[in-house]
This record gives structure tokens, sequence and C-alpha cells, in this order.
């Protein structure tokens, strides 16, 4: 397969892409918009860098997303991939410290969560 001139249309294409850039390739590759521990796995089998998994969407959708992030985790150290997990779309203070718990290598934030989690009124207070 040419990378270089094929278009992933989904499903099993982008297993095929994503082991060819990591493989034949040398390229990292970060797989994006996953949804679920199976995604997660199957990007890792075929050699990504990264896989993130969207957290915060996960839980907007009324499923919880501490539970694909332990089985990816627990998929991963099991079958000694390389891949490592990228917790996403951060909502609350609190996702921060719960995802790095249940498995996550890295979890992304944005500017307003990270000031949350370092000032406290009761700190400012005291201080």
């Amino acid at each position: 397969m040419n990378v270089k001139t094929h278009r992933p249309e989904g499903e099993l294409h982008n297993i095929e892409v994503i082991h060819a850039l990591e493989h034949q390739y040398n390229v990292c590759v970060n797989v994006t918009a996953m949804m679920s521990a199976q995604q997660c796995f199957l990007a890792a089998m075929a050699g990504a860098t990264y896989v993130s998994l969207f957290a915060g969407r996960i839980n907007n959708m009324g499923y919880n997303c501490i539970e694909e992030l332990r089985k990816t985790r627990k998929l991963l150290d099991q079958f000694n991939l390389k891949a490592k997990i990228i917790a996403a779309s951060t909502r609350e203070i609190l996702n921060v410290v719960e995802w790095f718990e249940a498995g996550a290598h890295i979890v992304t934030v944005v500017p307003n969560i990270l000031e949350g989690m370092l000032i406290h009124p009761y700190t400012k207070k005291m201080v």
C-alpha cells in the first residue's frame, strides 16, 4: 500500500495505515477520537504510539470513561504494547487525577483547568 496516496476511509483501512506509518515509515501516530477500549486496543496492536481516548465525551454520552481507561491500560500492559494513553476532552478539575489514577499516561487540559488545580480559595486565604 502506498501511504502517501492512500486516503483511509475508516474501518480496517485505518489499521493498515497506522501499521504502515509506524513500521515502514517510522512515523509516530496518535490515533484520536477513540471512544472505547476495543478501539484503543486495535490501534495499539497496529503499532500506534498514542491512543487518544476522548474521556470527557464518553462521560457526556452517559458512560463512565474510567472503566474504558482501566480496560485500555490493562490491555496495553498485558500485551506489552508501546502505545501511551492520552485522556482527552477534560471537562472538570477532578478528571485530571481520576484519569491518571485510572491508567492514562497523558491528560490534556486547558489553562483554566490547570489554574483550578493550583488555586484554591482556602489556600489563598491561609497564605
